[in-house]
């Protein structure tokens, strides 16, 4: 437990009494530690933002095919204020750490001791996480009136695939069998058509792991273990593809 909340509300209280409001971080209620300004205006502990913001489904948008999924920092992520959901960048405060330095040594101390012990023996971890999503094209023929038929790929790949429970696939309903569970990579499905239409897919995590976005759903299990995520096909161009940026909470040491 940490030195700052101590059992006792009083003694807790006592504590978090003598310090500046403007010191003390708005998620974790203790004096900032390593803080971050963000765009939007808000100060917080470093490890907080890295936790609690959430970083967002980008909007579809064409890029190149044949780039693959890989892992990223999430420190220079524009992501989610925890505090008012403005998308938004943080960076490091050195005037605000030196200020809490200076008024509340013995707390900062402190903050510094446990931020270095809970990084040895934390329960809980936050991942990264990229998600591409789209579908390639090809045209086979042409089919009058204008139209034209393809032969489609849906897709979705994950930089870690070792999180993945399933993927799970909707295509529109006057397909012979609109649902597809995927429980390995790939996570693709081929069809012909000549008409677009969104196709949605829902990526369920392995036990233990959730996710971070207010996209989330909770399944009858666990909580928000599935992300839903929509693609409107596209066939110009051989297809595109959208990238998503995301992240996911490891809770599975907890579960020993």
């Amino acid at each position: 437990m940490s030195q700052l909340d101590l059992s006792g509300a009083s003694a807790g209280n006592a504590v978090v009494d003598e310090i500046d409001h403007d010191d003390l971080c708005p998620i974790c209620r203790h004096v900032l530690h390593r803080p971050v300004v963000t765009q939007c205006n808000h100060t917080l502990c470093e490890s907080c933002m890295a936790e609690w913001a959430e970083v967002s489904v980008t909007s579809q948008m064409t890029i190149p095919l044949d780039e693959e999924p890989q892992d990223f920092s999430a420190l220079n992520l524009q992501a989610k204020c925890p505090m008012c959901r403005t998308l938004t960048s943080a960076r490091r405060s050195e005037e605000a750490e030196e200020r809490v330095r200076e008024r509340y040594p013995e707390e900062y101390n402190k903050r510094d001791e446990e931020y270095l012990a809970d990084e040895e023996t934390k329960d809980v971890s936050v991942q990264t996480l990229t998600v591409y999503i789209g579908n390639t094209a090809k045209e086979v023929r042409d089919i009058g009136d204008g139209r034209k038929m393809y032969d489609w790929e849906f897709f979705v790949k994950v930089s870690d695939q070792s999180v993945i429970n399933e993927v799970e696939v909707l295509l529109h309903e006057t397909f012979k069998q609109p649902r597809t569970v995927k429980r390995r990579a790939p996570y693709s499905i081929r069809r012909e058509g000549w008409g677009t239409f969104t196709v949605r897919a829902n990526v369920v995590l392995k036990a233990g792991y959730s996710w971070i976005s207010s996209d989330a759903v909770d399944s009858r299990y666990a909580k928000r273990v599935s992300l839903p995520l929509e693609w409107t096909l596209s066939f110009e161009d051989g297809g595109s593809q959208a990238r998503c940026r995301l992240k996911i909470k490891n809770e599975r040491r907890r579960l020993r």
